[in-house]
């Protein structure tokens, strides 16, 4: 293709040929993708959490059922514990890892100079089958523990017992006088799978009361569950506000436990599902909601029809049912008093750390006043 000439004067042609190449060099520059700030190579890396001490055996149940479960644990647990006043039970997400959610909340109570010495730390751990470290404890096929459902029966362990029958056990055993006299805080929180159990206890559980009426304080911590127990066969409106019975064409079982009140597990077979709210809405619960714990392709995201049912991702599962929470409070002739605090942690996704070291999240676990990371999330209450 031959090259067009300037037509104008040659010093003119100069300066248009600059005019052009200046314009372009500046077309280039912004489309350009700018260079990073230069890396400090003086800025201090994060410290590592401490690592987590060996798993202990925590001895269950009775002279008729006698069991142990392992757990990592801030204490030996055979030695004195009668300084302790604060006892904090965090329950594992679907991957098992006890040892990494001990070491998220270890980090939070070292962070606390005032709570440090006398706060007991228990992080459960749910074995499978297959785990040959644990023989001759208890075991749930996957995630089967996640819904309360009991171990297996199989030779050398014990007889089959419910994952919501351990947290029971767990909690007569810290509210043994003899063994802890100066304990006056429960908190048992749960973090994604260990939350869906969390929340699915707080609802069915018989032990609160008679813990309260020992002087204990009992709160449960329930952090981004993959979907939550309604009492009703009403769910969120898939489009619009409000709510609606959802269409059993598309999942004729949404309304059966673990996500209804249809075919409660033997645990509470025989509870009705008006009083269980009646119930439940005064019991100390705080529900944490990552704000960016929104991705409906996660992997690890419950994908059954009756998770669906409730929204497209766990931020939306949880925010559909802290409203359905407060429109069950008010309905009716007496409307019931509701103990629950809802709080969404900004900017945090699915993470356990960030969630429980959150500003509202350490509150919850260590009560008010607690020392905070300078980086811990904000959190905003949830109306």
């Amino acid at each position: 293709m031959p090259t067009r000439r300037c037509r104008l004067r040659p010093p003119r042609c100069a300066a248009a040929g600059l005019a052009l190449a200046l314009a372009l060099s500046a077309v280039w520059a912004r489309a350009q993708t700018p260079l990073p700030p230069p890396y400090n190579y003086d800025e201090p890396l994060p410290a590592a959490p401490r690592p987590a001490p060996p798993w202990q055996d925590l001895a269950l149940g009775d002279a008729a059922h006698a069991y142990r479960m392992p757990v990592y644990a801030n204490r030996k647990l055979a030695g004195p514990l009668d300084d302790i006043r604060r006892v904090i039970v965090v329950l594992h997400g679907g991957r098992r890892d006890a040892r990494r959610y001990y070491q998220d909340i270890d980090a939070i109570v070292q962070r606390d100079a005032a709570r440090r010495a006398d706060t007991l730390i228990l992080a459960l751990e749910f074995p499978t089958p297959i785990d040959a470290a644990y023989a001759g404890r208890p075991a749930w096929r996957k995630a089967s523990w996640e819904s309360g459902a009991p171990s297996v029966r199989a030779s050398g362990r014990p007889a089959p017992v419910s994952a919501f029958q351990v947290l029971d056990d767990v909690l007569r055993l810290l509210a043994d006088r003899k063994r802890l006299p100066a304990l006056a805080d429960i908190v048992l929180a749960g973090h994604s799978g260990g939350a869906q159990l969390l929340q699915r206890y707080a609802v069915l559980n018989d032990v609160d009361g008679a813990i309260r009426r020992n002087g204990l304080t009992l709160r449960y911590v329930i952090a981004n569950a993959p979907s939550y127990l309604y009492l009703t066969n009403e769910r969120p409106r898939r489009r619009g506000a409000g709510f609606e019975p959802y269409e059993r064409g598309i999942c004729p079982t949404y309304n059966q436990y673990p996500y209804g009140p249809q075919n409660l597990p033997a645990y509470a077979a025989d509870a009705d599902a008006a009083s269980l709210y009646v119930r439940y809405a005064a019991r100390d619960a705080v529900y944490l909601l990552g704000s960016a714990d929104n991705n409906p392709e996660d992997h690890d995201l419950d994908k059954h029809c009756g998770a669906e049912a409730q929204g497209a991702t766990r931020l939306s599962r949880g925010l559909g049912y802290l409203r359905y929470d407060r429109l069950l409070a008010g309905r009716g002739a007496r409307p019931v008093s509701l103990r629950h605090e809802h709080q969404q942690v900004m900017g945090v996704g699915h993470e356990s750390a960030a969630m429980f070291g959150s500003l509202c999240g350490t509150r919850a676990l260590l009560g008010d006043g607690a020392s905070t990371a300078i980086s811990a999330a904000a959190c905003q209450p949830i109306d």
